[in-house]
């Protein structure tokens, strides 16, 4: 399937229905464009002699935008898109980044009324009035420079609160002067940060955060500045389903308030909040935007998938991702229209990544037929720091006594889903099983039948033996992942102890490298020009990590944990952040490899037999019998439907784990979703 690159952002439409009636709406606009084209580089510029032109293309062509600074009723705003690419520019497009042509088309008329000068002057500029919180944001800002950092139970002297990051104040012996600046009302500090339910981290190093948790701080920090306006970028993504309804909530308060205005960006799949009046719709499938009232956005995106499904084939990306985005309306109840095929949307037969509903591979219990050896044992695991437990404080019933602590066993085979709060020690735990955690060495852990701690006289494991072993992929790694790696050394680094160090490469390695960028070669190749339909793949050594967009970042780090098949595969958020397609994409290639690529029809994607298959060239054949598989995700979309073992953490103090099995993918029963939850089950 072509798709069009992912720089290349769609020309926004002329809508149908009129953007400037407000009612009863007499306010300045606090952002306005008026026909407006926007651009990465001046159109104009040419590339340095020599040199291969950089594409750069219109972002946004002919946009018309008007958001109000007040209005009854009040208006809220969200980008919805499948690329992230496309939310993060939109967003930035707000704050008056990138080059607009022609210059007056971008006005903010607010900033400079004379009632923003008498109620907050310094916030006279889009760059102070307009804040950005982004999901892409690296965990560095949060301290540790490795992985075990953050686990640490020793405090350094340079490590700051949660409270010195509100401020901003984090530097060893601030002046007197910056202490007075940034320091807020502590009336309002408190309720920040008690509205975001973190009072109880604020005197802790912001290192030990989850990561739920520190994207509620990156928003505390934000709403201190009191801006006009806080544009939050996918704010959704990790948190729970308790405390995103929580946070969604105190956004709609800040909202309604005006203080500050919410503009959101989210995913297709994403529930859009009931109290979004307004939505933008934005994609590379599109030829244009479609952007207004929400419910007249979704009908005309119907409208749209009916004209294109009249004229084009079905596979063709812009039926491709209008259909999917439509049966997310429906699902959500965004729209309870039917009798289209948009709004009719059926269950499929198969998971994106080949199962069937009820599983016959598996056990009735849910269990794989094929059990092997335990890769991952924990016999009474409790972590605390200090008086603090973290993970284990509980009671479980074990071949029918109660005992302390966590009691756990992956084996070989075994594809196991960890689910929690956040908070609940879900990273702890996946950190105890790549050795990360300090307290590995002295709690009753055994990876790969062998205890950290040897025994007198036998010789002992080290913590790169246990992670050559394995495959990792999660924000921490992204984080912390060197940017100047070449895309093809970032997939060879599988083969080495640690990112820096020479790979050490095998025929086979090479042949593993090589087919999984032509694989993905659309989703990570950057360039747009008629050289790239080559089979060469001198752009995977040109190109490096860090020049990727975000969601390409976390394809290859996907990549990298799958491509030896290790014994054990752990996707810790791995999928968060990647674009629909190319996520399914993964999904798919992580159980099947080059065996099977999805098909997209009417009725939705599936999995069929690949060409490469067909052709018996199929050099990675995805997990195998003999590979566990750990998987820990907020969102049901990102599930592989392999997984067939689930275990879902308690809040602290709530009481024991609850273990479960499924005959089938998450996927293809809602109720399944719910189980993990312990929601009340429709029948």
């Amino acid at each position: 399937m072509q798709r069009r690159p992912v720089q290349v952002l769609s020309a926004s439409r002329r809508v149908r229905f009129s953007l400037l009636q407000r009612s009863l709406s007499t306010s300045k606009p606090i952002i306005q464009i008026k026909n407006g084209t926007f651009y990465r580089q001046h159109p104009s510029s040419k590339p340095i002699p020599g040199q291969e032109a950089i594409p750069n293309p219109p972002l946004f062509s002919h946009l018309n935008l008007s958001l109000p600074s007040s209005s009854s009723p009040n208006e809220h705003w969200a980008i919805l898109s499948p690329s992230s690419t496309i939310r993060t520019t939109f967003l930035q497009i707000l704050r008056g980044q990138f080059l607009c042509f022609p210059p007056t088309a971008r006005s903010f008329p607010y900033l400079l009324s004379d009632e923003l000068r008498e109620k907050n002057p310094n916030n006279r500029t889009p760059e102070r009035a307009i804040e950005y919180v982004g999901f892409d944001v690296e965990r560095r800002a949060f301290g540790g420079a490795y992985l075990s950092a953050r686990y640490e139970s020793r405090v350094e002297v340079g490590d700051f609160t949660l409270g010195q990051y509100l401020t901003g104040i984090t530097s060893m012996n601030p002046g007197e002067d910056v202490i007075r600046e940034r320091t807020p009302d502590e009336e309002v500090m408190r309720k920040v940060v008690r509205d975001l339910e973190l009072e109880r981290f604020f005197d802790k190093p912001v290192s030990t955060l989850s990561n739920g948790q520190s994207r509620r701080a990156r928003i505390g920090k934000a709403l201190l500045t009191r801006p006009e306006m806080l544009c939050l970028d996918a704010p959704f993504i990790g948190l729970d389903p308790f405390v995103s309804k929580h946070i969604s909530q105190l956004l709609h308060r800040l909202a309604e308030a005006r203080a500050p205005r919410i503009v959101l960006s989210l995913r297709p799949q994403d529930t859009i909040p009931d109290w979004i009046t307004h939505i933008v719709y934005a994609s590379q499938a599109l030829s244009g935007s479609v952007l207004g009232p929400k419910e007249k956005v979704v009908e005309q995106l119907k409208e749209e998938l009916e004209n294109i499904e009249k004229n084009s084939p079905s596979g063709f990306a812009e039926a491709i991702e209008l259909r999917e985005v439509c049966r997310f309306f429906s699902e959500n109840g965004v729209s309870q229209t039917s009798g289209s095929k948009a709004g009719s949307a059926s269950v499929p037969v198969l998971s994106r990544d080949g199962y069937e509903k009820i599983d016959k591979r598996s056990k009735n219990d849910g269990q794989s037929i094929n059990i092997g050896a335990p890769v991952v044992e924990m016999e009474g695991v409790q972590i605390r720091y200090g008086n603090n437990s973290v993970l284990g404080d509980w009671k479980q019933h074990i071949n029918g006594t109660s005992v302390e602590g966590l009691w756990w066993n992956v084996h070989q085979g075994q594809r196991w889903g960890i689910f929690g709060a956040n908070g609940s020690g879900k990273t702890t735990l996946i950190s105890l099983v790549t050795s990360d955690h300090p307290q590995a060495y002295s709690a009753p852990v055994k990876i790969f039948q062998n205890s950290r701690l040897p025994a007198p006289g036998t010789r002992g494991f080290t913590i790169f033996e246990i992670q050559s072993r394995m495959g990792h992929s999660s924000p921490e790694v992204h984080a912390l992942f060197p940017k100047g790696l070449s895309l093809r050394r970032t997939l060879e680094t599988a083969w080495s102890d640690t990112p820096i160090m020479k790979p050490n490469l095998d025929q086979d390695a090479e042949k593993r490298v090589e087919a999984c960028l032509r694989w993905f070669k659309e989703d990570l190749h950057l360039s747009t020009t008629t050289t790239s339909a080559s089979d060469s793949l001198d752009w995977a050594t040109s190109t490096n990590f860090g020049e990727l967009p975000f969601s390409a970042q976390r394809v290859l780090l996907f990549l990298r944990a799958t491509i030896r098949n290790p014994e054990i595969v752990i996707l810790d958020e791995a999928f968060s952040g990647m674009d629909d397609l190319v996520r399914d994409k993964c999904l798919l290639f992580l159980t099947r490899g080059e065996k099977m690529s999805l098909e997209y029809t009417e009725a939705g994607s599936r999995p069929v037999e690949s060409k490469v298959m067909a052709k018996g060239q199929v050099v990675f054949e995805g997990l195998n019998e003999s590979q566990a598989l750990l998987c820990v995700s907020h969102s049901k979309q990102e599930v592989p439907g392999c997984v067939r073992n689930w275990v879902c953490l308690p809040e602290p103090g709530t009481g024991p784990p609850r273990f479960g099995t499924w005959n089938g993918p998450l996927e293809l029963d809602e109720r399944r979703w719910g189980e993990i939850w312990d929601w009340p089950q429709e029948r």
